[in-house]
């Protein structure tokens, strides 16, 4: 991957639907974010903070994340998307090897099942995660 810059992929955004919420944001620095809804905070404070380090990154989280745990839970319960970003090499047209950036959207089962990141993390960069705003209504915290 290309050298990453401080604030890349550190954000909260929101549309008319969904959130959008950068993975290399810690727990910490979103519990802090004016932008994080009041409701994702305190999951964030219930939940996420109780079994990770207030330092660990979402994107950290969600490669060492084990599916008994509370925050594979509260994940599931929001139907998180995650946008992972791998540097692959295609052919292309006249044969030659050409290393092309492929950006994959994972639901949280799928992404759990991806067992090629977990074990080779350095060549996959998790982008975000998406949530809607009617899902993190229905959340239970």
């Amino acid at each position: 991957m290309t050298a990453l810059n401080e604030n890349d992929y550190k954000y909260v955004i929101q549309d008319f639907s969904s959130y959008y919420i950068g993975a290399r944001l810690s727990y910490g620095e979103l519990a802090e974010d004016e932008n994080t809804p009041g409701r994702f905070k305190d999951a964030v404070y219930r939940i996420f903070l109780k079994e990770t380090d207030p330092a660990m990154t979402i994107g950290e989280h969600l490669i060492s994340l084990e599916e008994t745990s509370m925050c594979c839970l509260a994940f599931s319960q929001l139907r998180i998307r995650i946008k992972v970003t791998a540097l692959i090499q295609k052919p292309d047209k006249k044969g030659n090897l050409k290393e092309v950036y492929e950006t994959k959207d994972y639901s949280l089962d799928e992404f759990l099942k991806q067992k090629e990141i977990k074990e080779n993390p350095e060549q996959y960069l998790i982008q975000e995660i998406c949530f809607k705003k009617r899902h993190l209504m229905m959340m239970h915290v």
